[in-house]
């Protein structure tokens, strides 16, 4: 089975990203709720990967590539693109309370993805940005 996907950087092509993490870790049999976190978060990041990356010129570059590895209950899940480097890790936790009184819309994320993964890495190896989301799970 092939854990790998390209999708251009297009909002549209999220529902693609989904199916493919959801069908990969049910074939490895992994429970449902476990599933649904991890699509949570893998989704999460390709958005921002593509709605605050400008479009390049080039389709290659216009593209998002997801890999997912899987060793025992270790699971990776890599995501490259050729946007900016951005550190989830140094992004800020918003005031929760604030998002609710102000109505607003989204801001609680990144904060999800920090949650449900166990680590996230993000380096540059030119041309590209190379995201590594970590989670171990515990179940039989």
């Amino acid at each position: 089975m092939d854990n790998k996907i390209k999708i251009a950087r297009n909002p549209e092509n999220l529902k693609l990203v989904r199916d493919f993490v959801s069908t990969t870790l049910q074939n490895m049999s992994v429970p449902a709720p476990e599933i649904n976190m991890m699509v949570l978060a893998v989704d999460e990041v390709c958005a921002n990967r593509i709605l605050h990356t400008p479009a390049n010129q080039s389709e290659a570059a216009n593209n998002i590539e997801l890999e997912i590895q899987h060793e025992n209950n270790n699971f990776t899940f890599l995501i490259r693109d050729t946007g900016d480097l951005y550190d989830i890790n140094s992004h800020e936790s918003p005031d929760i309370r604030k998002l609710i009184a102000e109505k607003r819309k989204g801001g609680i994320g990144l904060l999800l993805v920090k949650k449900i993964m166990d680590s996230i890495e993000i380096s540059r190896s030119e041309p590209y940005t190379v995201l590594l989301l970590r989670k171990t799970l515990k179940f039989a």
